[in-house]
């Protein structure tokens, strides 16, 4: 059994807000840590939006957020642990690859609390910091694994390929200047069996979160009021796409919605999702396949979402590379 443990050098740059986690090879889309409803904000959806087969938080692994302090000091940096821990049965034949995501939230607010300080960090660590550019979690940033496809020792990066569980990965969070009051951490981590598949392929997804809170009482003043959400649909990622695409989209109000596939004749090839959505940002997915359950011959395609009570249809390009 090897655990990783990870340590930074001096040189810091400051990123503002949160963090994340999964096993894409360039890091997870933003919004995937299953974090629950926070303030204004709904919950988030988590990774199994492509990495599905299994269930959510099965028995036979778990992910820890560590060293977390009961009470911070405002301002004060502390170096938090991500670890994961998970039992196949059987080994998959494929190296296993192991992913993360979190970020912290502010209890008050539902938005960022404190900041990220990321670096040149020692090998294998690249990290990924990202945030929504609309939507319900604009306000929050997220760090992820990434790939480091340049170094001669650690080609794996910060995904962990081919360790033995547990493994770790530690980051550094600085506490918010004043009492910001209490502060969640959400994290989602993957256990992916290395086949390069996500539908269906039975990697494990885990969630967790741990909080901790200011000695004072009184709340730091809350962010300046949240932008009404408007109507959007996020460009999909990756695009090109493989083997699946992750999509977000963004209702100011509920509705019923339709959310379909469309080639460039103009003729649907699928109905991704249709019926009633709550206002707020929701995530779902394209695995390349249409209505029959073929999949789609390569080339451009375009995502169409519509919602009653608005008068837009929206669209998204996506091409389809698969190998």
């Amino acid at each position: 059994m090897r655990s990783y443990f990870v340590r930074t050098v001096a040189v810091i740059t400051l990123v503002g807000g949160t963090t994340l986690a999964y096993a894409f090879s360039t890091g997870p889309p933003a919004s995937r840590t299953g974090a629950k409803a926070v303030a204004t904000r709904p919950a988030e959806s988590n990774c199994t939006v492509c990495h599905s087969g299994s269930l959510i938080n099965d028995p036979s692994g778990q992910l820890r957020i560590l060293d977390v302090p009961p009470q911070y000091t405002p301002g004060q940096q502390y170096d938090i642990r991500i670890q994961l821990s998970h039992a196949w049965n059987p080994m998959p034949p494929d190296p296993i690859k192991w992913g993360f995501m979190i970020t912290a939230v502010q209890a008050s607010t539902g938005d960022s609390a404190g900041l990220w300080l990321l670096a040149p960090n020692a090998p294998p660590d690249t990290f990924k910091s990202q945030k929504p550019s609309t939507g319900s979690f604009s306000r929050r940033r997220y760090i992820s694994h990434t790939r480091n496809i340049i170094h001669p020792i650690w080609p794996q990066g910060s995904t962990r390929q081919g360790l033995d569980s547990p493994v770790e990965w530690t980051l550094h969070w600085k506490a918010p200047p004043g009492d910001s009051g209490k502060v969640y951490f959400f994290a989602a981590g993957n256990s992916a069996n290395g086949d390069g598949i996500s539908i269906d392929s039975g990697d494990f997804i885990f969630t967790t979160a741990e909080s901790t809170t200011h000695g004072g009482t009184t709340d730091a003043p809350p962010h300046s009021p949240f932008l009404p959400l408007s109507f959007e649909l996020d460009a999909p990622y990756p695009n090109p796409m493989e083997k699946c695409a992750n999509i977000d989209f963004t209702l100011p109000r509920p509705a019923n919605i339709e959310l379909s596939i469309f080639d460039i004749s103009g003729r649907r090839i699928r109905t991704l999702l249709s019926g009633y959505r709550d206002a707020g940002t929701h995530g779902w997915f394209w695995d390349g396949k249409k209505s029959d359950g073929t999949y789609a011959d390569n080339g451009l395609y375009f995502m169409r979402l519509r919602a009653s009570g608005e008068n837009q249809v929206l669209t998204q390009k996506i091409a389809l590379a698969r190998k």
